[in-house]
């Protein structure tokens, strides 16, 4: 079932708005459901990696989809239940990126608690794009960016 569906679009270009949204180091700058999160490298389909959430769980996040620079998808288990995280980055029009988030459960504890997941997903998901949108923006008129 489907948690969240967002996007949101800026100034840039795709290889360095990819290499942001897959720096796992920095990614708690932006992402506010993590604490930190850690891939052994090299990353790609497969790799497992272990993160810690804001609310102190640990879970190993799993790549399951590797189609750099566009997308990955990761997931991780949960009560039985699977939580799948798609992460996309467009370059729809030169120089207009469109970065693009859907989270999904499939499970009991994500049935049983749908609404609550939809809810909670809905108020922070926006939050957590906004805030990527801002660090790549600061970074690119920084001239951090090449």
């Amino acid at each position: 079932m489907l948690f969240a569906d967002h996007s949101v679009s800026f100034r840039g270009d795709l290889e360095t708005a990819w290499k942001r949204l897959i720096d796992w180091k920095n990614m708690p700058e932006w992402d506010v459901f993590m604490e930190n999160v850690s891939f052994p490298e090299p990353v790609g389909l497969g790799s497992v990696g272990v993160l810690n959430t804001k609310d102190r769980h640990t879970y190993a996040l799993r790549i399951t989809s590797w189609n750099p620079p566009t997308d990955y998808k990761d997931e991780f288990k949960m009560m039985g239940s699977r939580f799948i995280f798609f992460h996309e980055v467009l370059e729809k029009t030169p120089g207009e990126i469109t970065v693009h988030l859907i989270i999904e459960g499939e499970g009991i504890l994500a049935f049983v608690f749908q609404y609550a997941f939809r809810n909670a997903f809905k108020a922070k998901v926006p939050l957590l794009m906004d805030n990527f949108k801002q660090l790549y923006e600061i970074d690119r008129d920084k001239g951090l960016h090449k």
